[in-house]
C-alpha cells in the first residue's frame, strides 16, 4: 500500500545524521502533471492490478534509474494490507519528510492538491514521499522509528493501484492522480535518534543493501518489456506480462557498485578525545565490503556489494561512533510486556471470521522492532473475546540523559484470503499472517483488506517518566503522532478498543 530544511538544518544534519557522500543537486524534473503515470504504464484498473494483468508499479518517466533520498522519517509501521499475488510477506511502510534537494521526487502540485498533495493532511502520505520493501527482505534492525534519519536507495514509481482521494479502492472519490514512491529499496541507511543498542556516548547507524527487489521490482520491470491489451474485456497488459511479473528470477534488482555515506560522530567533549568507531554485523550471512575513513567529526563509509553476485546478496551493519574520555550518564531500562486482552477479537463484526481471529501484532521500542506472534503464537493462532493472552518478555533499553522512550504497538487482522483460490486466481500466503480459506469480503472491491487491530503509542520524555506499570487499550490509526499531528494510517476508528496490553518499566 498502499514523505526546515535551510542552512540551520542543514547543520544539525551534520551533527546527528548520516548523509549521503558526494550528492550532486541535478535530478529529473519534478512531475506535476496529475495523469503522467498513465504515461508512465498504469492503467487505473482494479482489476488489472487485483489480477496482475497491469502493473501495480510503474517507473516515473519510464527509467529504472536508482535515486536517492535523504530527510527525517515518520509514520513508521507494517503495511495493513498488501495485494497477495505480487508479495510473499507484508510490506514495511515509510514515510520520508526530505531533504531540500530531494522534493522532486514528490510529484504533483500543492495548489490544485494532485498526486502526493491529494486528499486529506491527515494521511501519511500526504505531501511526503512514501517508500516500501517487503518485511522478508528487511530486517527489523534496520526498520526506522518515527523521528529518525534516513538515507534510501531506489525505485521512483508510481503507485498504480491509487489513483483517487477519498476512495482507497477507487471507487466513488475524486480523481487526483498515482503517488510517487520509493518501492522497493535497495539500500538503507538509518542514523537512530534515539538507539536503544547504542552504548553511553555512542551514534549508532544502521545500513542494509539487498538485490532482492521482491515482486515489485519484477511488476516494474515487466511493465517495461510489455504493454496494454487493445480490445481487451477491461485495461490490462499483454498476456505476456502476468508470467513476466510472477517469475521468481525478475524479482533480482541492480545495485550501485557503490553506496557512500557520512556518519557524523557525537559532540566532541574535548580537544584530546579521539574518534572511535564499532562495526557490528546484523544478519547472518553479510555479502560485500566496507571501507571507513575516519574524518574531523565522523566517519566516511563505503558499501561495496559484489560486482557479480550470484543469486541474493544482502548486507546489513551497523556502525557505532564515539569519543574516547568519559561517558555520558545513560540509564538502562528493563521494558517487560506482560499481557495483551482481547476486547473484540474481530474489528469489523460486520464481515465474520468463521473460523476465528488471526492477528499479528509489531512492536517498536526505541528502535527495537519485533513481531509479538514470536513472543505470543496465540495471536497468529487464533484470538477470541475476552481472551488474556501471556507474553512476560523483557526488553532491555539504554536511555542516554536527555532522550526518551518511544512505545509503540500496532498491526492487523488478517482478513485477505490466503492459500486458497480467488476467483480462478490463487491468493499467496503473506508472511506473517496464516492461512485463510473461510472469510471473504462480499464486497470485491475490499476482498483483499485487513481489518485494523488498533495502536498503542506511548512517548515518554525521559527514562524516570517511563517507569511504572501501564495497562493501555487501543486507539484508533487515525491518532496524533508527536511533530506530525492526527495522522491515519489505518482504518478510520476501526482499531479503536480492540485490545488492552499491559507492560512494565524497571
Amino acid at each position: 500500500m498502499n514523505g526546515s530544511r535551510r542552512l540551520i538544518a542543514f547543520i544539525a544534519v551534520l551533527g546527528m545524521a548520516a548523509w549521503p557522500a558526494g550528492a550532486s543537486s541535478a535530478h529529473p524534473p519534478h512531475p506535476t502533471q496529475r495523469d503522467q503515470a498513465l504515461q508512465d504504464g498504469c492503467l487505473r484498473s482494479n482489476f488489472g492490478t487485483g489480477f496482475n494483468t497491469a502493473p501495480e508499479w510503474v517507473y516515473v518517466d519510464r527509467n529504472p534509474a536508482i535515486r536517492t533520498a535523504s530527510g527525517v522519517v515518520r509514520i513508521s509501521h507494517a503495511s495493513q494490507s498488501d495485494s497477495v499475488l505480487q508479495h510473499r510477506s507484508f510490506d514495511y511502510n515509510g514515510n520520508l519528510v526530505p531533504d531540500k534537494q530531494y522534493r522532486y521526487l514528490i510529484a504533483g502540485n500543492p495548489g490544485s492538491q494532485t498526486n502526493n498533495y491529494a486528499g486529506n493532511r491527515n494521511d501519511e502520505e500526504f505531501a511526503r514521499l512514501h517508500f516500501e520493501w517487503e518485511s522478508l527482505t528487511l530486517p527489523f534492525f534496520a526498520w526506522p522509528t518515527d523521528g529518525d534519519r534516513a538515507t534510501l536507495w531506489g525505485s521512483w514509481i508510481w503507485d498504480c493501484g491509487h489513483w483517487q482521494s477519498g476512495s482507497e479502492n477507487n471507487t466513488g472519490g475524486t480523481t487526483t492522480g498515482e503517488h510517487s514512491e520509493l518501492h522497493p529499496l535497495n539500500a538503507i541507511v538509518v542514523q537512530r535518534k534515539n538507539s536503544y543498542l547504542a552504548r553511553a556516548g555512542e551514534n549508532e547507524t544502521d545500513v542494509f543493501v539487498s538485490n532482492m527487489g521482491d515482486g515489485a521490482h519484477a511488476v516494474e520491470q515487466c511493465a517495461l518489456s510489455h504493454h496494454p491489451q487493445p480490445g481487451a474485456s477491461y485495461p490490462q497488459y499483454d498476456a505476456g506480462f502476468n508470467p513476466c511479473a510472477m517469475n521468481p528470477a525478475n524479482r533480482i534488482q541492480p545495485l550501485k557498485r557503490h553506496y557512500k555515506f557520512f556518519i557524523a560522530a557525537p559532540r566532541r567533549p574535548s580537544a584530546g578525545a579521539t574518534l572511535r568507531v564499532r562495526v557490528v554485523g546484523r544478519i547472518a550471512n553479510n555479502i560485500g565490503t566496507q571501507k571507513v575513513r575516519k574524518r574531523a567529526n565522523g566517519i566516511e563509509v563505503t558499501v561495496t556489494p559484489p560486482r557479480h553476485p550470484q543469486g541474493v546478496i544482502t548486507y546489513g551493519k551497523s556502525f557505532f561512533v564515539s569519543w574516547s574520555g568519559p561517558k555520558p550518564k545513560t540509564t538502562v531500562l528493563k521494558v517487560t510486556l506482560k499481557s495483551i486482552v482481547i476486547k473484540r477479537a474481530d474489528p469489523n463484526p460486520a464481515v465474520p471470521d468463521p473460523s476465528g481471529a488471526n492477528w499479528t501484532l509489531y512492536l517498536d521500542l526505541n528502535g527495537y522492532w519485533q513481531l509479538l506472534n514470536t513472543w505470543a503464537p496465540e495471536l497468529t493462532t487464533h484470538v477470541t473475546n475476552g481472551e488474556v493472552i501471556a507474553i512476560n518478555h523483557t526488553v532491555k533499553v539504554r536511555v542516554p540523559r536527555g532522550k526518551g522512550v518511544w512505545f509503540q504497538v500496532n498491526g492487523r487482522e488478517c482478513d485477505e484470503p490466503a492459500g486458497k483460490t480467488v476467483f480462478g486466481i490463487y491468493a499467496n500466503l503473506l508472511y506473517p499472517c496464516p492461512a485463510n480459506t473461510d472469510e471473504q469480503n462480499p464486497n470485491v472491491f475490499a476482498i483483499f483488506n485487513n481489518d485494523d487491530t488498533g495502536l498503542v503509542l506511548d512517548k515518554y520524555g525521559s527514562a524516570r517518566a517511563a517507569r511504572g506499570t501501564h495497562t493501555r487499550t487501543s486507539v484508533a490509526s487515525t491518532n496524533k503522532f508527536p511533530t506530525s499531528g492526527t495522522i491515519n494510517f489505518g482504518s478510520g476508528n476501526q482499531g479503536a478498543g480492540n485490545y488492552q496490553l499491559t507492560y512494565v518499566v524497571k
